[in-house]
């Protein structure tokens, strides 16, 4: 009789993918080589990723800012692409580079209050390859030594020397892949010469060599842990992707062997040492699979697959001291797409939450290096230092032991981070200790202030209801409404008195009705003025009810007034006003929000004209664009104005001080037009766009035109028109095409944008 299989606790692990708006997005991974390295590292402290925008550059992002945040620093590390990069696991500030210049450098990354202050230079330059670095690896346990892999050796360098300490030649071909037992006894090699060895570094020639993978195309390995397992992944004679399980004390054959299908991405797998997951990603894929290993049969033992929304290029598994334990969180990825790094939890569904699962948190890797560079290579070792995650269990305070920086000072331990952030995701505040103590008592180094997220402020309109007038007060029977005006045209005006809007065909005719009643439209003709060619945009006057302005196609802008008792069927009114100074056809018309006098027409051909209409004369015109002109908005109290051109860019004038614009920024990423408001006070802009991938999308602008949040709404290919409400801060969107109207209560998204960042 055979035995049952005690069930895993982890078998029903799910994936939860973050939102979009909490991703960290423009960034361009389609120029990125491949290459044998990590595009991708985080600490707990940091993420950073290889920039694709600049050769040699890697982007630099706080941890706790990628769901609050699109801007991310850029530190312009090499000369040529950067292959490799990782945190160092005993100093959560410090970096180590590797490029195809032939150099590996370190880079210690201060942060104070938040902000990321990148340095100019590195705190070590290592120039002592051969060729080109495809692989950069701290080692494990011991400080101030790095692990390079270049060409047909590794070297083990000596940070405070930056000299080789330990080289290994004993490859015949370029070596792919590196990785340390957690212990830092050993290390695992694949090469192209299709070769798995393990090394005893300080015994050079002592290692043991494995036939490994049938193909030389590419390969990976990774030591599982404390544990005598490592695996290996790499392609079959037939180029189906497959992944071996291996027994350093037995590499005769391979313990487990499962095949994946042909794909041309190498699968990269990412060990969790304290639950036995494992995670393959490969370059291309959509889909990250979740495997359990096990020292016994089945050994591979797959729990989920979660598809993705774009195809990865870059993976990393983020320390396990930044788990979110009150969820059950048990791993978290950071994956780069094309255009993004997007978290993705992994979480363990349980009755309880809020709660510490002990038997979900083994201790883990405390995040302290056990014993020096020169201990080490002197034939020192020790067990890996470890602690426990609880919350509420005291911890030593992390050391700083580390020699990867001679100046460094002493870090900050994580365990106050990690509360805060636990914390924070429950909408509480911590305060930091103070008199230099640490959260369990002890006497703790000096560390900077942290800042810690608020509690969300609900709005008071997040229950806002619709009710829709009875039908004796709507307008009913509309007809030949005029459906091919310019983007930039709203199409339906109304005041205290008129609704206007227009009809179709090509003598511009503008439809003229009440506005204070309900009626039914006659079949026939309607009541309208005619402008004689085809209508642009059209708007009231906000101060006088009987004036509208008109821009037409012939470059004239018409002000109509209507005489008392309305528009009639039939009768032939002429304007009471015809501006003519533009040379191209009108596009856009909109009235002063404050002077009563003051109207302002834009062309097609980029001109901004000002007009006194008291005195029916041309006050102002302003070519300061480059492009099509597609919004134009007047701030509230009527001091600046605010346009978005065709060439994605933000401008804001104040026309009484200059033409020139005050200030320039990007808008959104999509190329089909653009609506813009002043909000808040005239503090904020609010973008209405597309982003890259088509979706409808809102930007929250700053003074200085800083992107402060983002949020994506649908797909349609309408622009979403924002009507925002000045005294209750809500913005009303609506499409052409749309069937029904959005709300989105802007007080709630600007507080919780201020209050995160």
């Amino acid at each position: 009789m055979s035995s049952l299989t005690k069930p895993s606790k982890f078998k029903n692990i799910s994936a939860r993918i973050s939102k979009k708006e909490n991703r960290l997005r423009n960034i361009d991974s389609n120029r990125l080589l491949q290459t044998s390295g990590s595009l991708l590292s985080s600490s707990c402290s940091f993420v950073a990723f290889t920039n694709g925008i600049r050769n040699g550059t890697v982007g630099v992002v706080g941890i706790d800012s990628i769901n609050q945040s699109t801007e991310f620093s850029v530190l312009c590390c090499h000369s040529d692409f950067v292959t490799d990069l990782q945190f160092c696991p005993y100093d959560q500030s410090t970096l180590a580079t590797g490029s195809y210049d032939c150099s590996v450098k370190i880079w210690k990354i201060p942060s104070n209050d938040g902000s990321i202050t990148l340095p100019d230079s590195p705190s070590v330059h290592l120039n002592c390859f051969s060729g080109r670095v495809e692989r950069v690896l701290w080692h494990p346990l011991a400080s101030g030594l790095v692990t390079c892999a270049s060409q047909k050796e590794i070297s083990i360098v000596d940070i405070e020397t930056q000299q080789s300490a330990i080289q290994l030649t004993d490859f015949v071909d370029v070596v792919q892949s590196i990785s340390w037992k957690a212990d830092g006894s050993l290390l695992v090699s694949s090469s192209k010469d299709m070769k798995l060895r393990v090394h005893d570094p300080r015994a050079p020639s002592d290692v043991q060599e494995a036939a490994g993978h049938a193909s030389s195309k590419d390969s990976r390995v990774l030591w599982c842990g404390e544990t005598d397992y490592f695996l290996s992944s790499g392609f079959d004679r037939s180029l189906q992707r497959d992944i071996m399980l291996w027994d350093a004390r037995n590499l005769s054959k391979s313990v487990k062997k499962e095949s994946f299908g042909t794909s041309s991405g190498v699968l990269v797998p990412y060990y969790d040492c304290d639950t036995g997951i494992c995670f393959l990603a490969a370059k291309g894929d959509a889909s990250i699979s979740c495997f359990e290993i096990s020292a016994a049969s089945p050994f591979l033992i797959q729990n989920s697959t979660q598809p993705l929304e774009e195809q990865l290029k870059g993976c990393c598994l983020a320390p396990k001291r930044v788990m979110d334990v009150t969820q059950c969180e048990v791993n978290r990825l950071f994956v780069l797409t094309q255009g993004s790094v997007t978290p993705i939890s992994y979480c363990v569904p349980r009755k309880a939450t809020n709660e510490f699962h002990a038997d979900l948190y083994p201790d883990t890797y405390a995040g302290d290096a056990a014993l020096t560079g020169q201990e080490w290579l002197e034939g020192g070792s020790k067990p890996v230092p470890k602690c426990s995650i609880n919350r509420q269990e005291k911890r030593p305070v992390e050391k700083q032991t580390s020699r990867s920086e001679p100046t460094a000072a002493a870090q900050t331990t994580a365990t106050t981070k990690d509360v805060a952030r636990s914390n924070s995701q429950n909408g509480a505040t911590t305060e930091e200790p103070k008199n230099g103590t640490a959260p369990n008592g002890m006497a703790s180094p000096e560390r900077p202030v942290a800042t810690y997220r608020l509690a969300v402020q609900h709005s008071k309109f997040r229950h806002l209801l619709y009710t829709a007038y009875s039908r004796d007060r709507m307008i009913t029977n509309v007809h030949n409404l005029g459906k091919t005006l310019p983007g930039q045209c709203d199409i339906f005006h109304v005041n205290r008195k008129w609704c206007a809007f227009a009809l179709t065909g090509g003598a511009g005719l503008i439809c003229i009705i009440e506005s204070n009643r309900g009626f039914r439209l006659p079949d026939g003709v309607l009541p309208s003025v005619q402008n004689s060619c085809a209508v642009a945009d059209f708007v009231w006057n906000p101060f006088d009810d009987n004036e509208l302005a008109v821009g037409c196609d012939d470059g004239v802008v018409r002000i109509w007034r209507v005489p008392e008792g309305g528009v009639k069927a039939g009768c032939e009114l002429e304007p009471a006003m015809l501006l003519k100074n533009h040379k191209d056809r009108i596009v856009m018309v909109r009235y002063h929000p404050t002077a009563a006098s003051l109207l302002v027409s834009i062309a097609a051909n980029w001109e901004i004209k000002l007009w006194d209409l008291d005195r029916e004369e041309e006050k102002m015109a302003i070519q300061s664009h480059t492009e099509e002109i597609l919004t134009f908005n007047w701030s509230l109290n009527g001091k600046y104005f605010a346009t978005y051109s065709k060439d994605k860019l933000i401008r804001t004038f104040d026309p009484r001080q200059s033409e020139a614009p005050l200030k320039e920024g990007p808008g959104s990423d999509g190329i089909r037009g653009a609506r813009l408001t002043w909000v808040l006070q005239d503090r904020f802009l609010l973008v209405s766009g597309f982003s890259k991938t088509s979706n409808r999308c809102l930007m929250l602008y700053d003074d200085q035109l800083n992107l402060v949040a983002s949020e994506d709404i649908d797909t349609s290919p309408s622009i979403l028109i924002p009507f925002y409400d000045r005294d209750t801060s809500i913005v009303y969107l609506t499409g052409k095409v749309n069937d029904a109207s959005s709300h989105l209560t802007l007080t709630l998204t600007l507080t919780l944008t201020l209050t995160l960042t």
